[in-house]
């Protein structure tokens, strides 16, 4: 004891400026776990001065499992073993706190087990932080699921399913990214707890203003999903002018070519608007594209036919669709559900700087009454 007394004054002599400010609690044990040296932090992290900390089994301050957790530490650190964990411990006024410990062993000149040092970090407030921004993530996730909810209520008139999947077609252009980059920040958020508040109160509040963000585009969403009044102005007379208003909002002509036979059902009406606008949609962002030539039309077995084709810089569609699937892309994703809805067959014909064209199949003795 008296060795081990004079090893640790003999630390406190050549380090003490380091261990006294290194910011965490360090204590050093001997072979029996009874603490022989400890410095100021840790005397403040557990209450006790060190005339009370030392002498006494470092076991002692703990009870229960945690004191089973220790022992279990203490009895690899005799085995030679480092190891990093965590621990509950009251303070000497009864204070829980949770304690971030990493423990090491000590050994003589002949490389027996002498004790060990470990140094103990109070963690108490970053754990409730990191349950508090948890808490919030798991709210943001339900208001976002409840405004999801919204929105398919407002196509409540066509099937529940296929209302969802319309509105996440229109969602994802406005909402995607800001709820994307909301998680990035929270995963930031949590790399900086209890490292520097001061960052975190920053982010915290960027995050807030991203949200804000996506509310408002979300709101404008909703008013962009009020239908044409097919009833009122006809199918055809919708599409021609929606495809005036795209030519006068990107300078994109469009020659559309109409050959029907037979008024189409009002759930065909809506849903083969959609795959022109999002194949319209598609032709504005990426295809570069001079002119843009559309057939709609229907065959004497009672199917409808819709082509669109452009004579942008196309694409590779193996690359879109190794498999058959158009994995990430939501354009092409959206226009085949919404062909399938209507129990129709959707496909895609492109090469780079051979243009792209898309084509729709719907039956639609299906899809009278």
């Amino acid at each position: 004891m008296e060795e081990k007394g004079a090893q640790a004054e003999d630390l406190k002599k050549k380090y003490g400026i380091i261990v006294e400010n290194i910011g965490e609690g360090l204590v050093i044990y001997d072979r029996n776990m009874v603490a022989t040296f400890a410095n100021d932090k840790l005397s403040k992290i557990l209450g006790y001065n060190k005339d009370e900390i030392l002498g006494r089994q470092v076991t002692w301050f703990f009870a229960g499992k945690s004191k089973k957790k220790v022992e279990i530490e203490l009895e690899g650190r005799k085995k030679g073993k480092s190891s990093h964990y965590n621990v509950k411990l009251k303070t000497k006024k009864g204070k829980e706190l949770l304690l971030f410990v990493s423990g090491a062993p000590i050994f003589d000149r002949n490389r027996k087990f002498d004790g060990g040092v470990a140094i103990v970090s109070d963690i108490t407030e970053r754990k409730q932080l990191e349950d508090k921004l948890n808490e919030r993530s798991k709210e943001l996730e339900k208001e976002i699921k409840k405004r999801t909810n919204l929105l398919a209520d407002l196509y409540r008139g066509v099937a529940v399913t296929e209302a969802k999947n319309r509105l996440a077609w229109e969602i994802h252009d406005f909402c995607a990214q800001t709820l994307v980059s909301s998680i990035l920040k929270i995963d930031l958020c949590e790399r900086v707890l209890g490292k520097d508040p001061d960052n975190l109160r920053r982010e915290l509040k960027e995050l807030k203003k991203m949200l804000r963000r996506s509310i408002k585009s979300t709101r404008n969403v909703m008013l962009r999903l009020r239908l044409p009044d097919f009833h009122r102005m006809g199918f055809t007379t919708v599409v021609r002018q929606y495809l005036e208003e795209f030519r006068k909002k990107t300078g994109i002509p469009c020659n559309l070519t109409l050959r029907l036979d037979k008024t189409l059902p009002p759930r065909t009406q809506l849903g083969i608007y959609r795959i022109i606008r999002e194949a319209m949609s598609n032709v504005r962002k990426h295809s570069m594209a001079k002119k843009v030539d559309a057939r709609l039309r229907t065959d004497k077995h009672g199917n409808l036919h819709l082509i669109i084709r452009d004579d942008g810089k196309g694409f590779e569609l193996k690359r879109v669709s190794p498999r058959g699937k158009y994995t990430g892309n939501f354009g092409l994703i959206g226009m085949e559900e919404q062909a399938k809805l209507l129990g129709g067959a959707f496909a895609v014909e492109s090469a780079r700087r051979h243009g792209t064209k898309i084509k729709v199949k719907v039956p639609l003795e299906q899809q009278d009454g």
